[in-house]
């Protein structure tokens, strides 16, 4: 599905290309759909097991911008399956940090509401 039509998806323009490899060979892609809305409590919970399996001590989530990567990576899995959580680990730090601020605003910003 990279590349395609992601319904309920937003996307978020890369500054760098990733390269993702697939059996049918790379693709370069140039945006990421993502998709925090259908997030379920599943899916939250995996991006703490990811963070903890890949070496990183989770904090306080709403401040931890490493967990926010992780999450970011989940909700970019959540809109498009093909794209592994470690394909979103090799994007450019600038586009990580931008990445981590989209899951601390949807998630952490008005958390009171």
């Amino acid at each position: 599905m990279i590349g395609g039509n992601y319904k309920m998806a937003e996307v978020m323009r890369l500054s760098k290309p990733l390269k993702i490899a697939k059996a049918e060979g790379d693709i370069e892609v140039n945006e990421l759909p993502y998709d925090f809305e259908n997030m379920t409590a599943r899916d939250k919970l995996n991006a703490g097991k990811r963070m903890r399996a890949a070496g990183y001590a989770p904090t306080v989530e709403e401040i931890d911008t490493d967990y926010q990567l992780f999450l970011f990576a989940e909700a970019v899995s959540k809109a498009d399956p093909s794209i592994d959580t470690l394909d979103v680990m090799r994007i450019s730090a600038r586009d990580a940090q931008k990445g981590a601020s989209l899951a601390r605003s949807f998630f952490y910003r008005n958390s009171e509401e």
